[in-house]
């Protein structure tokens, strides 16, 4: 009896694997260029192709300088197809069909004001904590990495450095004026 179960797990086992392993490739071809408004290539964009067949296949490709990109051994289904340039999506298609006696031809054409060299704004995000004897929690400040501001002083732009006795007087609730840089 456990000869038996064994051999019928293997046999399962066996024919998963196979299933799996054929499901991820097949005929299809999946290929096209992206460019902007001015027809310039776009390179360094991200293809995402995914498949609606229920197999969770997703393929990730670059474009490369001249624009193109191109992604082989897809099975014949449909796909949801997204383009990301410099992280942001900029386009998506449903229920795209490929073919497997033919490349399927995807072309993207940008259009309104994008550009290869646009610069990206460098932020990061610094927790602040709660001011001293708050009830309320800390919060989340968006930093510009250009502006050249740190964290105390996201919200202004202004940084104060203060002597330790000047912080004494300050919770104690003495006045002075000294102490302070």
């Amino acid at each position: 009896m456990f000869k038996k179960s064994l051999q019928l797990s293997t046999v399962t086992l066996l024919v998963s694997a196979v299933a799996a392993w054929g499901a991820s490739t097949g005929p299809a071809r999946m290929q096209g260029i992206v460019t902007d408004s001015k027809k310039n290539p776009v390179a360094g964009a991200e293809v995402h192709i995914t498949a609606k067949d229920g197999s969770n296949l997703q393929k990730i490709v670059r474009t490369d300088s001249n624009g193109q990109y191109g992604v082989s051994g897809l099975p014949v289904t449909d796909y949801e197809v997204v383009l990301f340039v410099n992280g942001q999506i900029k386009a998506t298609l449903n229920n795209q069909h490929v073919f497997g006696n033919k490349p399927t031809q995807l072309d993207f054409k940008l259009t309104g004001a994008f550009s290869a060299t646009l610069k990206k704004k460098h932020t990061h995000m610094v927790y602040v904590p709660a001011e001293t004897g708050s009830n309320l929690s800390g919060r989340w400040v968006e930093v510009d990495d250009n502006s050249g501001a740190g964290a105390a002083g996201a919200e202004s732009g202004e940084v104060s450095h203060l002597s330790g006795a000047a912080v004494r007087r300050m919770q104690t609730g003495q006045s002075g004026n000294s102490g302070g840089n």
